[in-house]
């Protein structure tokens, strides 16, 4: 049977770069043919450069640059050789100055910081370890820590920068570990905040088993003595510390350099390491200019160019202190973030500062959770005063524009950082846009016209207004939490009371992975046998997870539909943090709507694949035959051969109103296949759901039973739970079996396949068969279409600790 198409989270991010990138905002070139620091040139405009990791300038500094070309007349552009062999003789300098930079501690020296990770990891941890990652640790590390999994090493993270939860963690291992190893960021890319270094340490000296290591990339040069960053800075070179760090940002150069506290670490190192051992080595000229940047550490002169940018990063500190811009974190880091909220606003506020002039980068999910996209800028030594605050001065200008926009209000940002609020209307005068539309919320659908709610969102889904009463019914007033949904009702209208857009969503706690692959969801069900909620969080999804279909009516023939759809988002948003919902779903799209796609996507939701959904759209054949001959040559051949054998073992019983120990029996079939099926992985649903069915107007039941010469007791081996809306849509919903006959006796196809023949015979237009097992579907007919969500999680957390799941089941 084919796979269900999940969702995979570099397919998300292809869709959140692919739109940057036709906005103009990533992957661009320079057009410089020199560069001097402080510019760029970007589609024929010359930029103020705010965007450079090379914060001292060193890459501009001439005694570099004559280093470089010395060595290349020495020893050409390259040493072809690895290092297991032969190293060329510039190590031998460059390891002696960089091991006096870090209190003469054994160093190793990569190409870059990348391959210094993928170098190390893998060397110095063993399978009896565990590797307790930061949230926001670099990618690249986190990359390098998938080469463990393989080996079977225990990898968990932990939310960013929470002392108090990795303390919790390792206290959680207790001695089952040889050495537990916390990875952090000395200072964090994105906001510029600063690991918890001290609290690191002290929890190091607290437990034995506790090893730090740190990237500090973002912290080398202009911080720390002799520009050895702002890890050494704070605490040295601790005895239970490897420090990892770049050449290749603030230092001018490239390469990366790792820090042992001991000599045998090294060795090891040197001896396994991977593509040190087996890689071609840094280039002698760049060996030249690293050794010529060390020099300059080593001197006084650092401690000169590390107070000019310290001055240069608190003028931009004290300059965006007398604005309302939202500056995420404020400290002496040259990494600036000013919140924007949503992406459109992002987009929109760098788009405009690149048409003022300065460039500036966007940072964006996954770098960033999806609301809390904004504008990262640097300064480096390159930019003079007078630039910076002309940069400030745009950005003032510019970010109200693009809140004004995108119909923004700052507080609606400053609440999406968690940033102290500001008296309304008093940043820039801005307020809410009103809009002629007038949007209806309600908690019931009993508020709403059953004939109006059925002629706007009955058509293409599987429940309709009586169906969906039966839902608020049967999750409500049940004993568990994950039992009882929330139901949220929008419809939003014109002036003239013409509906644009209607939809409605549940809420509950639901669990995380329920829309990644099941290999991942059984993995993280073991880890539930022992804590029920792990992984799991209030979530709000559009329909139910019951419902299938298309839960959304939406008139793209009216002028302000776009209008609509961002009422709804943000009426949505409202409702999320009211109620503290972690992720919202909007569930069930055609994937054929590109520009409702790029809207929703500049709103802040990210699309992610579902599961296809599979609908029989024929079913006006008289006979079997024509039945048969309206399908496939293949699928004829699948229904003579391994459909029709087997009816003939089977009574099959139609029932509407079955006894409550009949449906305790539907219910235990059930169970059985939700048990083993994780296409969509959810709560269990109350009994109150099946016992309440009986009678219910839609609801009917297609059991299967074993024929009596073939079982004295004539077991009910299946049963289908259907539902027949008032459009004369008949939808195969849930589904009973017994695993003990399925293969024996084709019980599942048999399922199908009455399904498909009564909603024949009561005259139905149209057959759902609900979502997964599409290509079994595909063979009776069904059309299988692909359907995307559009998911926004105020948290990455979860998702990222899926993600972990994910790469170790792959």
């Amino acid at each position: 049977m084919a796979k269900t198409r999940h969702n995979h989270l570099l397919d998300t991010i292809d869709e959140i770069i692919t739109n940057a990138k036709k906005k103009g905002i990533v992957h661009l070139y320079s057009q410089d043919e020199s560069l001097t620091g402080n510019t760029l040139t970007i589609n024929d405009q010359q930029l103020n450069h705010f965007g450079t990791c090379g914060y001292l300038g060193l890459e501009q500094d001439m005694r570099l640059k004559q280093a470089v070309a010395d060595a290349v007349m020495s020893y050409g552009t390259q040493f072809p050789m690895s290092k297991t062999y032969v190293s060329s003789s510039l190590y031998t300098r460059l390891e002696s100055l960089m091991s006096q930079m870090y209190e003469n501690k054994p160093v190793v020296l990569t190409k870059n910081s990348t391959i210094g990770h993928i170098t190390v990891i893998p060397s110095i941890i063993r399978e009896d370890d565990l590797v307790i990652m930061d949230q926001q640790v670099h990618a690249s590390v986190q990359s390098a820590v998938q080469l463990l999994k393989a080996k079977g090493v225990s990898v968990e993270i932990v939310r960013h920068s929470r002392m108090d939860l990795l303390e919790e963690k390792i206290k959680e291992a207790g001695n089952k570990y040889n050495r537990i190893w916390y990875m952090a960021d000395g200072v964090y890319s994105m906001y510029g905040d600063f690991a918890p270094i001290k609290e690191m340490v002290a929890l190091a000296e607290k437990y034995s088993r506790l090893y730090l290591y740190v990237d500090d990339a973002h912290g080398m040069s202009w911080a720390g003595p002799h520009g050895s960053g702002y890890i050494s800075g704070q605490v040295g070179m601790h005895h239970k510390m490897v420090f990892c760090g770049t050449m290749g940002k603030s230092f001018g150069v490239s390469g990366g350099v790792i820090v042992f506290p001991e000599e045998e670490m090294q060795r090891k190192v040197k001896i396994f390491g991977g593509p040190l051992t087996f890689s071609v080595q840094i280039e002698p000229p760049m060996l030249a200019a690293c050794i010529a940047s060390a020099e300059i550490h080593l001197s006084d002169e650092i401690k000169i160019m590390q107070h000019e940018l310290a001055e240069k990063i608190s003028y931009c500190n004290y300059l965006i202190s007398q604005t309302n811009l939202p500056l995420v974190e404020e400290n002496q880091c040259p990494i600036f973030f000013i919140g924007t909220g949503m992406p459109a606003t992002g987009y929109n506020f760098v788009k405009r500062m690149m048409d003022d002039g300065y460039y500036v980068n966007l940072g964006v999910f996954p770098a960033v959770p999806v609301k809390n996209t904004g504008v990262r800028f640097t300064i480096s030594r390159h930019n003079k005063l007078e630039d910076i605050k002309g940069l400030v001065e745009a950005m003032e200008y510019h970010y109200p524009k693009a809140l004004e926009d995108e119909n923004r209000t700052p507080n609606e940002v400053r609440k999406a950082f968690r940033l102290p609020l500001i008296e309304e209307g008093a940043a820039w005068g801005i307020k809410k846009a009103k809009s002629d539309l007038g949007l209806t919320y309600e908690k019931t659908i009993g508020k709403f016209s059953e004939p109006e709610w059925n002629s706007l969102m009955r058509a293409d889904m599987s429940f309709d207004y009586k169906g969906i009463e039966y839902l608020e019914k049967a999750f409500s007033g049940n004993p568990r939490d994950e039992e009882n949904w929330d139901f949220h009702y929008l419809m939003i209208k014109d002036s003239k009371g013409k509906a644009i857009l209607s939809t409605f969503l549940t809420s509950t706690v639901c669990k995380d992975d329920m829309f990644s692959r099941p290999e991942v969801s059984r993995a993280i069900e073991a880890e539930r046998k022992l804590n029920p909620y792990y992984l799991t969080s209030r979530s709000m999804v559009m329909g139910s997870l019951v419902t299938e279909g298309v839960h959304f009516y939406l008139d793209k023939s009216h002028a302000n539909w776009k209008d609509a759809v961002t009422m709804m988002v943000e009426k949505l948003s409202q409702i999320q943090d009211k109620e503290n919902i972690a992720s919202i779903y909007l569930r069930d799209f055609y994937d054929d709507d590109a520009e409702l796609r790029e809207l929703l996507q500049d709103l802040g939701y990210v699309k992610v694949d579902f599961p296809e959904t599979c609908i029989v759209k024929n079913l006006a054949w008289n006979d079997r035959e024509e039945f048969l001959q309206g399908l496939s040559k293949k699928s004829r051949r699948h229904i003579k051969y391994d459909v029709l054998p087997y009816e003939n073992f089977f009574d099959v019983e139609i029932k509407s109103n079955p006894s409550a120990d009949e449906l305790r029996q539907y219910k235990k079939l059930f169970q059985n296949v939700k048990d083993r099926n994780l296409a969509i992985n959810a709560f269990d649903y109350p009994e109150k759901f099946f016992l309440s069915m009986a009678g219910q107007a839609g609801w009917e039941f297609i059991v299967l039973r074993l024929k009596p010469e073939l079982n004295e007791t004539s077991e009910m081996v299946g049963v289908a739970f259907n539902y027949r809306n008032q459009d004369d849509i008949y939808c195969g919903l849930i589904l009973g079996m017994n695993y003990d006959y399925l293969e024996k006796y084709s019980t599942y196809r048999q399922l199908i396949h009455n399904t498909l023949l009564r909603a024949k015979e009561l005259g139905c237009s149209k057959l759902r068969l609900g979502l997964s097992a599409s290509m079994e579907k595909k063979k009776f007919g069904a059309t299988v279409k692909p359907m995307i969500a559009f998911a926004q999680v105020k948290d990455n957390y979860n998702m990222e600790a899926i993600e972990q799941v994910t790469v170790s089941q792959a």
